[in-house]
């Protein structure tokens, strides 16, 4: 069951309109949250009509070439005892696998597909890194709307250590890391 986003009633959760007040149900491209408007208010993705979301989720069964290349760079990087590195934001339904040297933008690395929906990150915003002295990294690539750690604005192109826990922000996107 949803919420109607204009009239508040409850409807089953498949809906492409609200049996109560005729309107539209449009979800989030990226959480798939029913909502309003063009952007969701919870993680910032393009809302989309419910054919468009049902047609999505029904074709979402394939594993996609950014998916296979995760699963491989995680394995190799187990082989090497590099830790385990992910990106986790529960409200986009995201849990990016870190890889050593990955490039975290809407165009450019091993996660573009993933953040293709999120217009305020940059095409390149912010590279990944791990070093056996330091541990995992992350380094803000003069992005347009800055990346932030544990609240703290980057300084762009100087590295900044990760740790279990800590909050990452790209412009208006948190992730929460795991490191194990």
């Amino acid at each position: 069951m949803i919420e109607c986003p204009k009239c508040k009633s409850e409807i089953d959760g498949d809906s492409y309109f609200c049996d109560q007040c005729g309107q539209e149900i449009h979800f989030c491209s990226v959480c798939g949250k029913p909502g309003k408007g063009n952007r969701c208010t919870s993680c910032g993705g393009l809302m989309i009509g419910a054919e468009e979301h049902f047609r999505n989720t029904a074709n979402r069964t394939h594993v996609t070439v950014a998916e296979r290349t995760l699963a491989t760079a995680a394995t190799m990087a187990t082989k090497r005892g590099i830790p385990h590195l992910f990106l986790v934001n529960d409200n986009a339904s995201l849990r990016l696998a870190g890889v050593d040297g990955a490039v975290l933008g809407r165009r450019h690395g091993i996660y573009q597909e993933n953040l293709a929906p999120f217009s305020y990150i940059s095409g390149a915003h912010a590279q990944l890194a791990y070093s056996v002295g330091q541990g995992w990294t992350i380094t803000d690539k003069n992005s347009s709307n800055g990346t932030k750690v544990d609240g703290s604005a980057l300084v762009p192109e100087i590295p900044c250590v990760l740790h279990n826990g800590s909050k990452v922000q790209l412009a208006n996107v948190e992730f929460f890391i795991e490191i194990y």
